[in-house]
């Protein structure tokens, strides 16, 4: 890959105006993770001066959640790293690129949902008060529904983005064909999110929900001790819930935000075509729906940041209930006394 000297690189963007430099900086996604962490780290300051509370009862869900958002922000940014600044992948379709993020949030919290412990002595209740519970008993409604609302945009996204991709090779729709109007020459190929990339996103974003519901379910039916007071119990299943689903929805923004961003990159505007005689007529190539992925791409940095940022702080919270003295139940004082 060709690299450019930091003297070239300052002059470069010296020459840039404030109008277009923040529309290229945002189009990098280290930038937006970049952003998304001193967002986190300021609202987890200010949080901070705010005065915490300490944390009733066992949190190493919590931690553990925190440690699953952390790594999937590693892998996705490893990703995109070595694919754009280290090695030369210009030529190659990474088929995977969309789904990384997913897939190690689904890996992540199907993990965690194996290590809960579903065995062992369980608290002693009232049958008759007993209520069923179910993998949306303590998970918040709002957040199931905006993560369903999520997933179900990308999966319709990466489908309309498919039936309008071109395979050039057996199997392999990565592109698009724009023809030229009211010429012979041969149709403009762009590289788009076709099916190449839209079917491993399907496939991510699906395990994503199937892991959600396992980690949701296995904490909702999961035992709790006598020793542990009920209202710390509703507490902490609550908070597993919610961080669960955050780091889903955390985890399909930035497979979303991708996808969107290279079919922007395939509008164009004009072509320019060369003739024996020198430079021919610019002619007009339009993408199908341009409008429509012009302003996906608009907001697709939007997305990106909001989900690193929710990624974010998961790990800021969780470091700050790893770090935060734990408070003593009711039950435990007791005990000691």
């Amino acid at each position: 890959m060709s690299t450019l000297h930091p003297a070239g690189l300052a002059s470069a963007l010296a020459r840039i105006s404030p109008f277009d430099l923040v529309p290229a900086l945002l189009s990098s996604p280290v930038v937006s993770a970049a952003l998304a962490v001193v967002a986190a780290v300021a609202i987890a300051v200010i949080t901070h001066r705010a005065g915490g509370v300490a944390v009733a009862g066992p949190r190493g869900e919590r931690v553990a959640l925190a440690g699953v958002a952390c790594a999937v922000g590693v892998v996705w940014l490893l990703d995109v790293v070595l694919r754009g600044y280290v090695f030369d992948m210009s030529a190659t379709v990474s088929w995977w690129r969309f789904a990384v993020a997913p897939t190690a949030a689904a890996v992540g919290l199907a993990l965690l949902a194996i290590a809960m412990r579903t065995k062992r002595p369980r608290r002693s209740i009232d049958p008759a008060m007993a209520v069923r519970r179910t993998w949306t008993s303590f998970g918040p409604r709002r957040g199931i529904l905006s993560f369903a609302v999520l997933g179900v945009v990308a999966i319709a996204v990466a489908l309309v983005f498919g039936a309008m991709s071109t395979a050039f090779e057996p199997g392999l729709a990565a592109h698009v064909a724009l023809d030229l109007p009211n010429t012979d020459e041969p149709p403009v190929v762009l590289p788009f999110p076709g099916w190449a990339y839209g079917i491993p996103l399907i496939v991510s974003v699906v395990a994503l929900a199937a892991a959600m519901v396992f980690a949701l379910r296995r904490n909702a039916v999961r035992p709790f001790p006598d020793e542990v007071p009920l209202d710390v119990e509703r507490v902490r299943r609550a908070s597993v819930a919610r961080d669960a689903v955050v780091l889903a929805a955390g985890a399909t923004l930035i497979a979303l935000a991708g996808m969107l961003r290279l079919a922007r990159s395939a509008v164009t505007t004009s072509v320019t075509i060369m003739t024996d005689s020198g430079t021919g007529p610019a002619l007009s190539a339009d993408l199908p729906h341009a409008d429509l992925i012009l302003l996906g791409g608009v907001i697709a940095p939007g997305l990106e940041i909001g989900g690193c940022l929710l990624l974010a702080l998961l790990v800021t919270r969780g470091v700050r209930i790893a770090a935060t003295p734990r408070r003593r139940t009711v039950a435990a004082a007791e005990v000691q006394v």
